[in-house]
């Protein structure tokens, strides 16, 4: 057996993009949260585990600027230590995802962190769909936090038709989607309401409407509260108070499965 110390390479995939379309051509600036990829890459990192970063465009990933707050963190410390942990790891490397998906033996998991930035290109695109199908069809470990999930809809062969029928209010139609039937939970339509009320424009689409039209069963507890669901190898967190839980489940997964080599 696998000692579940021993050193996993974890792809983490993040958006390039920083402006999610609203309804009546509005748009809304985002990106990545701040606690959303650092509480859980810093665990990751710190528990011996490494990071290959990868965004579409090879770019280094936009910064939510509502998410830099020590709001989101158990205190100021804890702010401090992981905003400069982050600023260190995405001043390294960002590698094309692309390239990345070349290689996709090399890597042991996948990661996405959240903000609004996946629903903007994520959720179609074909690398990310081809990464997905990867880690799902060996079973590997397969985390995403808030509203991440919805970058799951990109594995399936119409993933981008499906989101232009989202955006457009039409009933999407789902074929072949590697997580039909599976549980998750994702940032809920309670909280995204919350959310949009200091947008410029109401939402196109509700991310838990877009998974359960797909056939995910959607399990999303109280909103502004901790909440995680693991279905196989799927590990997916509710919202930017799940990260802890949330990195807790992941590294438990992480040592279940063998490394590579």
């Amino acid at each position: 057996m696998t000692s579940p110390t021993a050193t996993k390479k974890i792809l983490v995939i993040m958006s390039s993009d920083s402006e999610l379309p609203l309804q009546n051509g509005k748009t809304h600036a985002t990106g990545f949260y701040l606690n959303e990829f650092g509480v859980p890459a810093h665990r990751l990192v710190q528990a011996g585990h490494t990071l290959e970063i990868a965004t579409p465009r090879g770019n280094r990933p936009p910064l939510d600027a509502g998410s830099d707050s020590k709001d989101y963190f158990k205190d100021e410390a804890e702010y401090t230590q992981i905003k400069k942990f982050v600023d260190e790891t995405l001043s390294g490397e960002i590698v094309p995802l692309a390239d990345a998906v070349t290689n996709l033996d090399a890597f042991d998991a996948v990661f996405l962190p959240g903000g609004h930035a996946p629903m903007i290109e994520l959720m179609h695109n074909h690398d990310l769909g081809h990464a997905l199908r990867h880690f799902h069809e060996r079973s590997l470990p397969t985390a995403l936090i808030c509203h991440a999930p919805v970058a799951l809809l990109s594995a399936q062969p119409a993933a981008g038709e499906y989101q232009r029928a989202l955006e457009a209010g039409e009933t999407p139609d789902a074929k072949d989607f590697a997580y039909s039937g599976y549980r998750a939970t994702v940032f809920s339509t309670p909280e995204e309401k919350d959310a949009e009320s200091g947008f410029d424009a109401p939402m196109l689409y509700y991310p838990a409407d877009a998974l359960a039209a797909a056939g995910m069963t959607v399990q999303n507890g109280d909103k502004w509260t901790s909440n995680v669901v693991r279905d196989r190898e799927l590990i997916t967190g509710q919202n930017p108070m799940s990260d802890e839980a949330f990195v807790e489940e992941f590294l438990k997964a992480l040592g279940e499965t063998p490394a590579k080599g």
